[in-house]
């Protein structure tokens, strides 16, 4: 009586474990970057205090909120320029050149905003830098330090004789006038101007809502040395 041989499931069982194992290896790589992407924003958040986030999370919502009344104000926009009429595309062509003027500082603004004032000694280009920074991201349309006009690609330094915006030295105490949300810029200056005050250097630092705040000062129009038009090329 013949003995019929034993099958073997050696390389289904592999095949099986080999499985598993890569299934066990998938949960385990992705548990760990959810793991590390929550322990990167738990530590992002280290030292912010509900103040301040709370200031994030309103930029955030007004962020979307202003991107979505971009994409509609140019939706309307290339609307009257395709509908081809003469007189209305000149008019938002018109707008548009006075509001990237305004922009680049080449023209004389006012509108509703903040006046800041900051009295102090020893604050550096830095310090004068992120309150920029800070007013820039709280939605100012126009800034000026003390009759010296800020767009960006101005430089502030720090020089020997004290901080200089374009090169012109701004001596204490700053006078920041800017533009814009004005609801929305008095809650950053208030934030602000606490802060300001619980530094040893700072003398005084204060701010008024204006309904109309005048920006005179403006910045020279460079001409173009290195480019110029390109012809069909």
């Amino acid at each position: 009586m013949s003995t019929r041989p034993k099958t073997t499931r050696t390389a289904p069982s592999r095949t099986r474990a080999v499985g598993v194992w890569l299934i066990a290896l998938l949960v385990a790589l992705v548990a760990t970057v959810q793991i590390r992407s929550e322990a990167e924003v738990e530590r992002s958040l280290v030292g912010v205090d509900a103040t301040s986030l709370a200031f994030l999370i309103d930029d955030l919502h007004r962020a979307n909120d202003s991107l979505s009344a971009e994409k509609a104000d140019l939706t309307q926009r290339r609307a009257t320029l395709q509908s081809g009429g003469g007189g209305a595309a000149d008019q938002v062509l018109t707008d548009e050149a006075i509001r990237l003027r305004a922009l680049e500082g080449l023209i004389r603004v006012h509108g509703p905003g903040i006046v800041m004032v900051i009295d102090a000694s020893g604050l550096t280009a830095l310090d004068l830098q992120d309150a920029l920074n800070n007013l820039a991201a709280g939605g100012a349309e126009a800034i000026e330090v003390n009759d010296r006009r800020v767009v960006t690609g101005v430089p502030i330094a720090e020089t020997s004789d004290g901080v200089a915006v374009d090169g012109v030295v701004v001596v204490p105490p700053w006078k920041i006038s800017v533009i814009g949300d004005a609801e929305r810029l008095a809650d950053i200056a208030d934030l602000m101007s606490q802060q300001l005050r619980a530094d040893r250097r700072v003398r005084s630092a204060s701010y008024r809502v204006d309904a109309d705040v005048v920006i005179r000062s403006v910045i020279s129009e460079k001409p173009f040395v290195y480019a110029v038009a390109a012809q069909n090329r």
